[in-house]
């Protein structure tokens, strides 16, 4: 593993050039990061209001798949074109990009118009994670790096908390279109931190092309994939020809991107890199993880509110155990891999972690208090909090300096498409058990979604009750999801080849 420190280095940096390079380069990346992890969690808590307010429940997963799949698409552009003409401008960009689109989310006046400009938005943060995660590779040696990965993880972690309960607040006081609004001032201030760390010469190697193709097949591919997932037992039965006829068209449009980025001059996709037995197995556990940690803050604030009759403010605070969990866990793993330089151990354990309480959620959704479905949310965030700081570092000195946006390009590039099939298998799972036609809650569900589920204790006690088992079902189905997602992560975590600082 090449975890050295740079040729030339005759020994660590001291503690000053320590916190001297944490002041010059963090606060800037830190923003940047905040911004791409809260915009993807601030909408959970408000998406029943999205759908009272612009209709649309089926379609409802694309707020959030739109945005990831364009975030996919841009991540591994803006590692590229980060390694051959500089980071740092690259990320103004990108914050360029995603502030003004943040703009058209919040004037949209249909739910495809939002859906559209979702993706603007993610064209723009798709650039922010990769080229946060660079510019920390790019300053600080690896054996330091960690721990900047530590609190990096943790800014995540508790953006993605403030996420849900922000974006509850500012629906319930304001408007469900104050989520997109308050981007703006923050998008200002990421640049302005952003323009204060250290430039570094980009490493060009030749002449500079854009991977066009590979961009259109890669768009193709994933797009394909994740219509045929949303759609399953939705807009197409799990009988229906035109279901896998989108599964198949999505799986050859991605064979031929491999075999095109092969022999292609300047990859979108650096195959090379993927080759690494290191590199694609940790690419397999962030898939996992991201699908369990988007598909777990997305529609656990839904359970709360449909299942459990909870108002939007209060799902919101209800989705702080999980979140708070993993900015912890993820704060602690960071400082423990630090001290041990131990790297593989952590994403193994704590998602098999995540597994048993998801489980345990899937078990008990129907009879369990709400303070033992909060336990054990809080026991899945302990497990999911383990997965990033030793993953990220894993890859970035996988890759080297010279492919360090790639190789993180490629993380970020699975979160994307993890998070994206994630929720689109759990949206298409939940409305095909919800919102089927001879559900009980089929002719009912923009008064639930309007009310935040109060409107369930206005209907009859018979009526009420076959909902709640109706909805117990469905979500017994989603955390049962969940837990196959995490499971596999794990194992794959378990076939990473070891690894240490």
């Amino acid at each position: 593993m090449n975890d050295h420190a740079p040729a030339g280095a005759a020994a660590p940096p001291a503690p000053e050039e320590m916190r001297a390079a944490f002041l010059r380069v963090f606060p800037g990346v830190m923003f940047a990061m905040f911004l791409a992890a809260i915009d993807q969690t601030i909408l959970a808590s408000a998406m029943p209001a999205i759908v009272a307010s612009l209709g649309g429940f089926a379609d409802l997963s694309w707020i959030v798949t739109g945005y990831l799949l364009a975030a996919t698409v841009a991540a591994p552009f803006y590692g590229h074109i980060g390694d051959r003409f500089g980071r740092r401008a690259t990320l103004l960009v990108a914050l360029a990009i995603f502030t003004l689109a943040s703009l058209g989310c919040a004037l949209a006046p249909t739910l495809w118009a939002l859906i559209l400009a979702r993706v603007a938005q993610g064209l723009g943060g798709g650039g922010l994670m990769t080229l946060s995660q660079a510019l920390i590779g790019e300053n600080v040696p690896p054996r330091e790096r960690i721990r900047f990965q530590g609190y990096i993880a943790a800014v995540f972690a508790t953006s993605s908390t403030l996420g849900p309960l922000l974006g509850a607040y500012l629906t319930e006081y304001l408007s469900w279109r104050a989520v997109f609004f308050i981007n703006l001032p923050l998008g200002i201030v990421a640049a302005l931190l952003a323009m204060r760390i250290p430039l570094h010469p980009p490493h060009p190697r030749g002449t500079f092309r854009a991977d066009v193709p590979g961009a259109l097949l890669f768009a193709t591919g994933v797009l394909s994939l994740l219509f045929a997932l949303s759609s399953a037992g939705g807009r197409f039965g799990w009988s229906d020809w035109r279901l896998y006829a989108a599964l198949a068209f999505a799986l050859v449009c991605l064979a031929v991107l491999i075999a095109w980025e092969r022999r292609a001059s300047d990859p979108l996709i650096p195959v090379r890199l993927l080759a690494s037995p290191v590199i694609w197995r940790s690419n397999i556990v962030v898939a996992c993880f991201a699908a369990a940690l988007f598909g777990s803050v997305l529609y656990l604030p839904l359970y709360l509110q449909l299942g459990r009759g909870f108002g939007i403010g209060e799902s919101g605070l209800l989705l702080l155990p999980i979140t708070l969990s993993i900015a912890a866990s993820a704060a602690l793993t960071g400082r423990r891999i630090a001290r041990t330089g131990k790297l593989t151990a952590y994403p193994k354990l704590g998602l098999a972690v995540a597994t048993i309480a998801f489980v345990a959620l899937a078990a008990s959704v129907a009879a369990a208090p709400i303070s033992v479905v909060l336990a054990l949310t809080m026991l899945a965030g302990i497990g999911l909090g383990t997965t990033m700081p030793p993953t990220q570092v894993i890859v970035q000195t996988a890759g080297g300096r010279a492919s360090l946006g790639s190789a993180v390009a490629s993380i970020s590039v699975s979160r994307s498409i993890g998070g994206a099939v994630g929720v689109a298998l759990i949206g298409a799972v939940l409305f095909g058990v919800v919102g089927r036609n001879d559900a009980p809650l089929a002719s009912i569900l923009p008064q639930i979604a309007e009310s935040g589920g109060r409107f369930l204790a206005t209907l009859p006690a018979v009526q009420r009750d076959a909902i709640a088992a109706h909805l117990d079902g469905a979500f017994r189905i989603v955390f049962g999801v969940l837990a196959v997602f995490t499971c596999v992560g794990a194992y794959a975590a378990s076939k990473v080849p070891a690894q240490r600082l």
